[in-house]
């Protein structure tokens, strides 16, 4: 009986992350292969937001677009572009910032939902799990540092922190405020150049450069500051001893 129930439950782990798989496959290949592939050129989202944006329903649209966007097959680079060329630095960035949120916290559901269950039987009783708890314990510090990496894929971390042992809270709240410092630098890049004011997209450039060095280094600032704490902590053990 324990036997046929655990059998059961695998069978079921299983058939939810390939219910998972088949639903991502079928909306990108839908999206690719379908007229709505044309949409979501760059062109064309700047040229249908154009017209939509001083309507009162216009960024509810975009932020609807941007969300469910994100999690099947848009970039979301170049939505948040498409955000600050249309809506400007500061709604642009607020606008970018709720899409990609929704879109974020989508993506972790459907994978905690049905994917999670086949990881967690999967890694039971390896290294991995201890791994997998490690990152349940850290998981804001994780999140955060990672959202700040400006090469860490987007729908792949989503996707992937939905698949380990992060709490939803923890992700919520450190995908939020870790978007909002590279949010707003695309946002206004995006923005320089439709503006194409002398010199503004060259700026655009470097700023762009110094935020994703600043991006890094801040991703690090948690560790080294436990690292300086911890030998201050050594320091005055050290002067007491002696």
């Amino acid at each position: 009986m324990t036997g046929g129930k655990k059998g059961g439950g695998v069978n079921q782990a299983t058939v939810k992350l390939l219910l998972l798989i088949a639903i991502l496959a079928v909306f990108i290949l839908l999206f690719k292969f379908s007229p709505l592939s044309q949409y979501s050129s760059k062109e064309n989202l700047l040229a249908f937001f154009g017209r939509v944006k001083e309507e009162w329903w216009g960024p509810l649209i975009f932020i609807l677009i941007y969300g469910i966007g994100c999690v099947f097959a848009v970039p979301g680079s170049v939505l948040t572009l498409t955000g600050g060329a249309i809506f400007g630095v500061w709604f642009g960035t607020l606008y970018n910032l709720i899409g990609a949120n929704i879109g974020a916290s989508l993506a972790f559901l459907m994978a905690r939902f049905l994917g999670r269950d086949f990881i967690e039987r999967l890694v039971k009783g390896r290294k991995l799990a201890s791994f997998d708890e490690k990152i349940k314990e850290s998981g804001f510090k994780t999140i955060f540092r990672l959202r700040l990496i400006p090469l860490v894929p987007f729908n792949g971390l989503n996707f992937g922190a939905g698949f380990s042992s992060v709490r939803f809270g923890d992700y919520l709240l450190a995908s939020l405020v870790g978007m909002i410092p590279a949010c707003f630098i695309y946002t206004y890049f995006a923005d320089a150049l439709l503006r194409g004011v002398t010199g503004a997209s060259q700026k655009a450039f470097l700023n762009l450069g110094i935020a994703g060095v600043l991006l890094m280094t801040l991703s690090f600032l948690p560790s080294i500051l436990k690292k300086l704490s911890h030998r201050g902590v050594l320091l005055r053990e050290s002067d007491g001893s002696s």
